[in-house]
């Protein structure tokens, strides 16, 4: 059977080397081969169960609850979501997700940000970060805006949620460590477009699945993006488009920001106004992420890539 060293097995499963260190030490989800220098070596098998355990584990399940299950009984769960999935994500989850919510919108009417990042505690706790981004601060957005949109919730409500997610989220990511080979993903919106918590959110998301995140904030000049992905030796490149829908720039702006950069470095390109730019999105041959949810397979594609391609 082949084995893979810690390297490899970051690159199959998307997991960063501290976490399968920390699943192996704290949770004994995998029990490696070592070799005669005390190096970590996992089976095939070995890659196969954390690939199980890390779909479970951005679907909810605390690694905890399911580290110690048989690969059968792992495979069995796996597939129970499968078949029960909606879009990808659990109809139960959706709905266990729904006081956290119900609860964050209460405490951004009431400005309430130490009660906010509570529920957002108690919802990573029963839920997992992933879990919490995906089921519980992205619907509080967008329940945000529906209030804003209805003149429930005034101007400064919205900004504040806005401030206080960010700061939520900023500190939030801290607890990830990161390998010294991690991989860079620059963070951003092109210019022009003044919404990025979606961005903020990818972030995590990738920081969470061992990527180095740069996050530039918004409305950046294509000159300056590709300026920031060559000193920072970005691996990738995430964008997020969400406002305003019918920029008529943004498409030139893209075009530019193609041209200066190396055709082989990805462009991924997420948020809720991909469609109305879709032509010049695939003139540039960027990778769509329609959802948060869409993400985690994308960025573990260009991971497993860029692995092949290392040990060529």
């Amino acid at each position: 059977m082949n084995t893979h060293g810690i390297k490899a097995a970051t690159a199959l499963t998307g997991l960063s080397a501290h976490v399968i260190r920390v699943w192996e030490k704290r949770y004994a989800a995998v029990t490696p081969q070592r070799t005669e220098t005390n190096r970590r070596l996992y089976t095939d098998d070995d890659i196969a169960r954390l690939q199980t355990l890390a779909k479970l584990v951005q679907q909810g399940y605390a690694i905890s609850n399911v580290a110690g299950l048989k690969d059968a009984e792992l495979e069995e769960m796996l597939e129970s979501f499968e078949e029960n999935a909606t879009e990808p994500n659990f109809i139960h989850t959706s709905k266990k997700s729904e006081p956290f919510v119900t609860a964050a919108c209460e405490a951004i009417r009431d400005y309430d940000q130490e009660s906010l990042e509570k529920v957002f505690d108690e919802a990573t706790l029963s839920l997992g970060y992933s879990g919490l981004l995906e089921f519980v601060i992205i619907p509080t957005i967008n329940r945000v805006g529906d209030d804003w949109n209805k003149g429930i919730l005034t101007v400064a409500g919205e900004h504040a949620s806005t401030s206080f997610i960010k700061d939520y989220l900023a500190h939030s990511v801290r607890a990830f460590n990161l390998d010294e080979n991690a991989p860079v993903l620059v963070v951003t919106t092109p210019a022009g477009q003044i919404h990025d918590l979606g961005a903020s959110i990818g972030a995590c998301l990738a920081r969470m699945h061992g990527w180095k995140t740069i996050n530039l904030g918004a409305s950046l000049p294509a000159g300056e993006i590709a300026s920031a992905l060559v000193h920072a030796k970005a691996t990738a490149l995430l964008l997020s488009i969400v406002y305003p829908i019918d920029d008529p720039m943004l498409a030139g702006e893209l075009h530019t920001l193609r041209k200066l950069t190396p055709d082989h470095l990805p462009i991924l390109v997420g948020g809720n106004s991909l469609d109305n730019y879709a032509k010049a999105l695939e003139q540039i041959n960027a990778t769509l992420v329609p959802s948060i949810t869409d993400l985690t397979p994308a960025l573990q594609s260009i991971r497993e890539k860029r692995f092949i391609a290392s040990s060529a």
